[in-house]
């Protein structure tokens, strides 16, 4: 939280009601670049041997899995093989907060899923000399789950403070009466999260009220989600170019879905939110009075799509040593997004109003934006030691080459690639692992490390974006050979990773009050990968 979680921005409509127009509404992106980053991220690796020594086999690999990282090793495949998987994934969430008021320390929450996780075939051809091996693959490369969800009582802040315009964001016409707003303002006020007084105005003062009185106590709610899953289509092939090289290349097609859902409610639990503090009159002439109950719910829904080259070499430095290298494209993508927001409010006398309801309310949508990720290049070295196989590799990704494009909101877009200039910088990702055979059995370990693509992290902080933080995976792994023709794999995997982001919302215009709550998460995503190899 996704990730994480400010992950819509909004895109708002030129929707205008009888007595208020927007202000400068232009289309704009659903995703910061952070987001765009992290749906972008993929697993360390990809089926139960991978998976058990946290690693992609740079260094090439007789795996169906070398169209995930090194195709070259697909020519040290030997025979037919057909392989399927099933893929276990949950995420235990434990969250403090830092920041708002908010009364309790500590936040667990756990997601789980279970499918797919990966189809293989591969097909070595017979040749009169050398290898020629081809395949094709199907592959889950990231489950998106994720979750917060808690309750507690705050008399520090309220989410209301977070929709008041800002002096340049409205306007008040000649009879006294509200005539602009901008986006975010122009939504909750429809929705009753604030109310605009001429009194107020006429003496001089910022003339709106928020619908929770400051230093009341209020019970605050939050669920807030994410799923979906990613996965990639391989096409691979690999031939021996010479003695002791192998070459490969694969086409690679990445398709996934992505769900994030936001519901924020505030009660005021102890009746301290009175009429004489609070009301609002609706154009039909209906007075509400005495605020009891807000919510404020965020949706997106994404689907993508992208493909990619990987192209490799693998050789034989010596008879115990591999080294491989690997060169993969930008991955290509296109997104469609949809979108929304609602604001409720509830009174004690009157009833409630609710804005965000209808599918042309400003906030709901519909948006395409391309991403062009970066170049990565990757190298490994394994080493047989007779006892283990040894194994260490490391990646490379300027992450400053990730761009984002639209035919609408273009100057967004150039901001926020200017901000990924200046903001992110290179990664730097390794890892280390090792495999043993004891009696009849294959056993695997391994560790792995993803960096934060940030220059300098501890430089970026809410509210003016995520704290994210490095990976880091550890992993165990098992294979047993039934029959000469028939294995089954087990591979286990571990990671941590931080993320510390505002869950007030705000716009492009900033965090409209001082107070803040801001969320410190640790998330633990642990995977378990069953394979069965059957050889034809």
């Amino acid at each position: 939280m996704k990730q994480l979680v400010r992950i819509l921005r909004r895109f708002f409509a030129s929707t205008i009601t009888a007595t208020i127009t927007i202000i400068a509404v232009s289309p704009t992106i659903a995703q910061t670049a952070d987001e765009v980053w992290g749906l972008h991220q993929r697993d360390m690796s990809v089926g139960a041997r991978m998976t058990g020594m946290s690693i992609r086999g740079f260094a090439g690999f007789g795996d169906y899995s070398a169209m995930y990282g090194n195709p070259a090793g697909l020519g040290y495949v030997d025979g037919n093989k057909l392989v399927i998987s099933l893929r276990g994934f949950d995420v235990i969430n434990d969250s403090k907060i830092l920041a708002g008021g908010f009364d309790r320390d500590v936040v667990s929450t756990s997601m789980d899923n279970t499918g797919l996780g990966n189809l293989a075939f591969l097909y070595d051809v017979p040749v009169a000399r050398g290898k020629l091996v081809g395949g094709l693959a199907l592959s889950q490369t990231r489950d998106f789950s994720r979750g917060l969800n808690f309750v507690g009582e705050n008399v520090e802040s309220t989410i209301s403070t977070s929709f008041l315009p800002f002096d340049n964001e409205y306007s008040i016409n000649q009879d006294g009466d509200l005539g602009e707003l901008a986006d975010l303002p122009f939504a909750a006020f429809n929705g009753g999260i604030f109310e605009y007084f001429r009194e107020l105005h006429e003496q001089g003062e910022y003339p709106f009220y928020s619908a929770v009185e400051p230093g009341t106590l209020i019970e605050q709610s939050v669920l807030v989600s994410e799923s979906g899953e990613a996965y990639e289509l391989n096409a691979g092939l690999a031939w021996q170019a010479t003695k002791d090289i192998m070459v490969g290349a694969s086409v690679n097609i990445f398709v996934g879905d992505y769900r994030f859902d936001y519901n924020f409610t505030e009660s005021d639990i102890l009746n301290e939110n009175t009429a004489d503090q609070y009301n609002v009159l609706l154009d039909d002439g209906t007075l509400l009075e005495g605020f009891n109950e807000l919510d404020y719910q965020q949706t997106l829904s994404s689907d993508m799509a992208g493909v990619n080259l990987r192209a490799g070499m693998s050789g034989n430095l010596k008879d115990r040593i591999r080294f491989g290298v690997t060169l993969e494209s930008p991955t290509w993508s296109y997104f469609e997004e949809s979108y929304g927001e609602q604001f409720t409010t509830r009174f004690d006398l009157g009833g409630s109003v609710t804005y965000g309801d209808h599918a042309d309310d400003v906030g709901n949508g519909f948006f395409e934006y391309s991403v062009r990720s970066p170049w990565r290049l990757g190298v490994g070295l394994r080493l047989d030691g007779g006892i283990a196989m040894l194994t260490g590799e490391a990646e490379v990704i300027d992450w400053t080459q990730l761009r984002l494009s639209s035919s609408e909101g273009r100057e967004v877009f150039q901001e926020v690639n200017r901000v990924i200039d200046s903001e992110y910088g290179v990664a730097l990702n390794y890892a280390f692992g090792v495999e043993t055979e004891v009696w009849f059995i294959d056993l695997r370990w391994g560790m792995a490390f993803r960096s934060s693509p940030y220059k300098d992290p501890a430089a970026v902080s809410p509210p003016d974006g995520r704290q994210i933080g490095d990976r880091r995976g550890t992993s165990f792994g098992a294979g047993i050979k039934l029959t000469d023709g028939i294995r089954v794999d087990l591979g286990l995997h571990s990671e941590e990773e931080r993320d510390v982001w505002d869950l007030y919302p705000s716009d492009d215009a900033g965090p409209r009050q001082e107070s803040r709550f801001e969320v410190d998460e640790m998330l633990t995503r642990r995977s378990a990968v069953l394979q069965l190899t059957v050889k034809l």
